[in-house]
């Protein structure tokens, strides 16, 4: 792990504090300077925007309600009959007639570029060719026959930005709205197409003043459905327009505004709300012209923040060196105390922290030699009672061995009783003792049980009687030692007396619960708990009784399991389902030397 000084740690905490607010500081201003400018300029963009397209819709509706009086006309009723006697001279007086009705029409209104008829009322006349603008045309002639299914659902419709081919001086691009006409009897008579001067929108949405119109900017006009009708654009954002189509053919036909990227730059567009009832209207507006006083805030921010970071390293180094200068004082107490001088003190300081912690390692120091006596009291204690354990381990040999020299010599006599037992009682303290270790295999439990209830079956004839049910592989696991036999002792004690009617049973099983836990059940079929004192005594009175730990055996066993194994056990005792007491012992699964070692810092140092 890398060391640090403490006056350059805090220099550079301070350093890097202070760059890190001014960051903060800095990026929220812009962003927050950001928000609201792009939201003031948007709500005013989208004013503008209403107000062009309230002025789109009076065009647009000047255009229809024409198309709808030259259907009305009398004039435009007489090219729509049928007409099967006319001559060629009456159609040419008929086509001239009606070119200087609709001249008048285009030379009032100048922002019409031109209006055709289309009927197929005349084949034979139209096959001539033209006649000056050819106002009458045939069906065949209509430029925008794609368009032509959407005249099975509707009457009339707005055809999007094309070019005229019938304009003076050359085709221009315009929007035109084609009426579908009708005759007496029902049938489709032709079509009334009145051209739009795309330009002409371009003059009534771009005014003289940059401040409500920017120059740098672009509007695409989008009808009731969301299909684009035409698009204006400043010249350096021509190349952009199929780009600026795809954004606003994703609009929901909500108002709003949101940033979009095209052709490496950034924009802002702006959106009116779209209807069935109304066309409307997509702005677009280049993101760096708008943000250019944004920027120069965020540029003048950046500026306060270099000009504050050179003011902050003068003041933070003087600053971490005020700060550390009682340090050595409490770095040189400190090293007395390591060298052992638990006598060392601090004189008191000005500044009440610095003071605090004088005081506080004063304070240490006095503790800290109250313990070292302390410790060293115990220390003396401990050694006196590990001799006192030492001594107390020669009994369980002594018992061992002279068991063993009964043995013999009950065997050489032929006292066979006497030597069963005196055997199996001195294998029971050989397996108790373990060499010290206070976790034994499961197996070597099992066999510390089996050889005590082996003793009392001799001494209780056949009024008693151990089982075993023990899963095969758990005979290996490791468990606490001496943790069965108090309770076959105590169920022996307290749950049979010798006027109870069945021979007393006691069953040992031992399961493995999941790949973590395993469960030790001693059971027995005796009185059970709950009875009275009174009971409780006259039972003890006639019990089969057996010398031995009792009660203390019972806790002396939970003590060390707690000792041992903290709260990685379960100790449950209760009644059986039907009859006598149940134990319950639930253990880790202790398979192998290097799991028991984990409890090792728990056993070692308690007496066994």
């Amino acid at each position: 792990m890398k060391m640090w000084r403490l006056k350059p740690f805090l220099f550079c905490v301070l350093v890097l504090s202070n760059i890190f607010f001014l960051l903060v500081i800095t990026v929220a201003i812009y962003f927050s300077v950001s928000y609201f400018f792009t939201k003031q300029i948007s709500s005013a963009r989208l004013e503008v925007l209403y107000s062009n397209q309230l002025k789109l819709i009076e065009r647009l509706k000047d255009i229809e309600g024409t198309a709808l009086a030259i259907s009305a006309h009398p004039i435009a009723k007489k090219v729509l009959e049928d007409n099967a006697g006319l001559d060629m001279y009456d159609y040419i007086l008929l086509q001239r007639t009606v070119t200087d009705w609709l001249s008048t029409l285009t030379y009032i209104k100048p922002f019409i570029n031109s209006i055709q008829i289309y009927t197929d009322r005349y084949p034979e006349y139209q096959k001539i060719g033209q006649a000056g603008k050819n106002i009458i045309l045939p069906v065949s002639k209509i430029p925008w026959k794609e368009h032509m299914p959407r005249f099975d659902s509707v009457d009339a419709v707005w055809i999007p930005s094309h070019r005229d081919e019938y304009s003076d001086g050359g085709p221009k691009p315009v929007l035109t709205y084609v009426l579908k006409v009708y005759d007496r009897r029902g049938a489709a008579a032709g079509f009334i197409a009145v051209n739009l001067q795309e330009d002409s929108l371009a003059r009534l949405f771009y005014s003289e003043s940059e401040d409500t119109s920017p120059t740098n900017r672009s509007l695409l006009l989008l009808d009731a459905d969301g299909r684009i009708m035409s698009g204006m654009s400043a010249q350096v954002n021509a190349p952009l327009m199929a780009t600026f189509r795809e954004h606003a053919e994703s609009l929901g036909g909500q108002s709003g505004f949101r940033h979009i990227r095209a052709g490496g730059s950034r924009y802002l567009m702006i959106y009116s709300k779209n209807n069935r009832e109304k066309w409307s209207m997509v702005e677009f507006l280049e993101s760096d012209a708008l943000y250019r006083d944004v920027n120069a805030i965020r540029n003048i921010m950046l500026l306060i923040g270099v000009i504050v970071l050179l003011v902050v390293f003068p003041v933070s180094s003087y600053l971490s060196s005020r700060i550390i200068r009682p340090v050595p004082h409490l770095l040189k107490g400190f090293q007395q105390i390591e060298s052992g001088n638990f006598h060392a003190s601090l004189e008191a300081h000005t500044i009440v922290e610095f003071n605090k912690l004088v005081s506080g390692f004063n304070a240490m120091a006095d503790r800290l030699r109250g313990m070292m006596e302390e410790l060293e009291r115990k220390n003396r204690l401990k050694r006196d009672l590990e001799l006192t354990v030492l001594q107390s381990q020669i009994n369980p040999h002594f018992l061992y061995n002279t068991l063993d020299m009964i043995n013999w010599a009950a065997a050489v006599k032929g006292n066979t009783e006497v030597s069963f037992m005196a055997a199996r009682l001195a294998k029971l303290f050989r397996i108790s003792l373990s060499g010290g270790s206070a976790f034994i295999l499961l197996q070597e439990e099992l066999e510390h049980a089996r050889l005590y209830a082996q003793i009392q079956q001799t001494r209780l004839e056949d009024r008693f009687s151990y089982i075993e049910q023990i899963d095969p592989l758990l005979r290996h696991c490791y468990v606490p030692k001496i943790i069965l036999q108090p309770f076959i002792e105590n169920a022996i004690i307290h749950g049979f007396s010798s006027q109870y009617p069945i021979k007393a049973e006691v069953t040992v099983r031992a399961d493995k619960l999941g790949e973590e836990r395993m469960r030790l059940t001693i059971a027995d079929n005796g009185v059970g708990m709950g009875k009275t004192a009174g009971e409780a005594q006259k039972r003890k009175g006639s019990s089969l009784y057996v010398s031995g730990t009792g009660g203390y055996g019972i806790k002396n066993v939970r003590e060390r399991l707690g000792l041992y194994l903290g709260n990685e056990y379960e100790l449950r005792i209760e009644n059986g389902e039907t009859q006598g007491v149940q134990v319950t012992i639930t253990l880790p699964l202790l398979d192998s030397p290097e799991k028991v070692h984990r409890f090792k810092d728990r056993y070692e140092g308690v007496p066994i």
